[in-house]
């Protein structure tokens, strides 16, 4: 029997980091939306105990988020047989700050409690998200959401719809690499909704990312002449928010051939 699951990408409405925890990582507030771009996974059992992983991006066949869900599964629940043949389908562009590999993570985790009848509870597999990455709960969770903490505390929010022009860049940014760039420019600053509503807040990594990739700095450049853009994550993706398709297909027409886009919807 072969099980497939939808793993979707996610926006950084803003991204405000705070101060350094003593296990190394930094408090943040966000505001993650789902979005309709999605990598497509399938999983089927096997007889024996071996773990197959086929992806479309050959060199993900062995560094993957799915075998760190799944070893890190395997050691909680004990699973004596657990042989899988598992097909990727990538969509969600790596290292582009929309949270494609915490996303196949937080999918896998909810697929092998299927797969193996495994009662669980949110909780735990929570904590096991949270070991595996920091944007992993916020994907388990499913919904839109206020993001605090390292990424554990999730508050679900309704958003509207929106629709989000995204424009790639070739680059796979390292979100590691960018925090350890990350020097802060002002005191530590805690916002809330009302804040986020007022369009307050921006994203603490954009700076660093436009310096060090001149290509997506020119992209920010053209595209910034006729319409607000912004960064997603740490990554390399910029967007442009939008409340309609209509005017989606409008502000299109305007950005250059040249550029690697794409109009998705909010989920």
């Amino acid at each position: 029997m072969k099980y497939e699951f939808k793993s979707f990408a996610k926006i950084n409405h803003f991204l405000n980091i705070l101060d350094r925890r003593k296990d190394g990582y930094h408090n943040i507030q966000s505001a993650f939306q789902l979005i309709n771009l999605f990598d497509i996974i399938t999983f089927e059992k096997r007889s024996d105990n071996n773990i197959n992983l086929t992806c479309n991006i050959k060199n993900l066949q062995k560094n993957n988020s799915i075998l760190d869900a799944i070893n890190i599964f395997r050691k909680e629940y004990g699973v004596k047989r657990f042989g899988l043949d598992i097909y990727i389908k990538k969509n969600i562009p790596v290292g582009g700050g929309l949270g494609g590999g915490s996303s196949n993570a937080a999918v896998t985790l909810k697929a092998l409690t299927e797969i193996w009848n495994i009662k669980t509870n949110n909780r735990l597999l929570s904590n096991l998200a949270l070991k595996l990455g920091s944007d992993v709960p916020f994907f388990l969770n499913g919904k839109s959401a206020w993001v605090e903490g390292r990424g554990e505390i999730i508050t679900d929010m309704h958003l509207k719809t929106h629709w989000f022009i995204l424009i790639f860049s070739q680059h796979n940014v390292s979100t590691t690499k960018i925090y350890e760039n990350f020097r802060p420019s002002r005191k530590y600053q805690k916002y809330n909704y009302d804040d986020f509503m007022d369009d307050k807040i921006g994203n603490d990594f954009e700076k660093i990312v436009l310096q060090k990739y001149p290509s997506i700095r020119k992209s920010y450049d053209i595209v910034s002449k006729f319409t607000n853009v912004n960064l997603t994550g740490a990554g390399g993706t910029l967007f442009i928010k939008l409340d309609s398709l209509e005017e989606a297909k409008k502000v299109v027409l305007k950005i250059p051939n040249n550029q690697n886009y794409k109009i998705v919807e909010s989920c």
